[in-house]
């Protein structure tokens, strides 16, 4: 299904700098961003989404985001080519507690999370820390774009992550991502009161997904993290969609990142 940004212009962004990363998905999506003021970070090491900051000079802002260039297992990916496991584990949710605060650093809005949230996927256990939107979706599936995709952002025992995304599609307005809109603070601010955003509101129907062993999709952009992505797509709003933008002054996702290889394995709902 189409999708646009209503704004009015895009002569701002057409002056940003980095636009060039940012058009083909564009371009193909029917999609306006809001105005970018098209600064660059306010310092050297700062990353974003535009200007010097831009996804594809990550690498080269801090020795610390080399992966970003040299990472043979980068995310997102398009989902595509991928083999049926029936056999595979299920999604195990226990969510029951809410968020204890919002932060908000300009690029990501993250709604941080205590224990007592937790994931099982076969013998990986996991603890949900955060969630997040990103729009568009990072991810693809079959090479189709979405509008939107939220993380839910779990760490297991020995540090390292399993990430569970739910990409939407344009239809009826999310509860859940109105929730969030609802609880940003401004840029570079927290919440600690005002909001409930219970975890156990962003539990699918419908528990099946793709699987591969990616990164995160922000520097560091750490490897070895385990990607669960859910077949089911919600639904999100065009108003959303342009609200989320707004608050972030233009789109923060990053761009596909190559395959290399990498096995995709799907598993039907449980």
């Amino acid at each position: 299904m189409p999708f646009s940004l209503s704004f009015p212009t895009m002569k701002s962004l057409v002056r940003a700098a980095g636009m060039a990363l940012a058009l083909p998905v564009m371009a193909a999506c029917g999609l306006h961003s809001p105005p970018s003021s098209g600064l660059p970070p306010a310092n050297e090491t700062d990353w974003g989404y535009w200007g010097r900051g831009a996804p594809n000079n990550w690498g080269s802002i801090s020795p610390d985001f080399a992966l970003s260039d040299t990472g043979l297992r980068q995310s997102p990916i398009d989902i595509s080519g991928y083999t049926k496991v029936p056999t595979a584990p299920g999604l195990v949710f226990n969510y029951s507690h809410n968020a204890r605060e919002v932060n908000h650093n300009g690029k990501v809005a993250h709604v941080e999370y205590g224990e007592g949230n937790s994931l099982t996927v076969g013998d990986r256990a996991y603890e949900l820390v955060s969630m997040h939107i990103h729009v568009h979706a990072e991810h693809q599936i079959d090479s189709q774009l979405f509008p939107a995709e939220m993380h839910l952002v779990h760490r297991k025992a020995g540090g390292s992550f399993g990430v569970v995304a739910q990409i939407f599609r344009l239809g009826d307005a999310s509860p859940v991502v109105q929730a969030l809109i609802d609880a940003y603070p401004d840029s570079g601010q927290s919440l600690h009161t005002g909001f409930t955003l219970n975890a156990a509101e962003f539990v699918p129907q419908d528990l099946g997904y793709y699987h591969y062993q990616g990164s995160l999709t922000t520097p560091p952009c750490t490897e070895g993290v385990d990607w669960y992505v859910l077949r089911d797509t919600g639904t999100i709003s065009q108003e959303q969609v342009n609200r989320i933008a707004a608050l972030h002054n233009g789109f923060n996702h990053r761009p596909i990142q190559a395959r290399n290889g990498r096995e995709i394995t799907y598993t039907g709902p449980r």
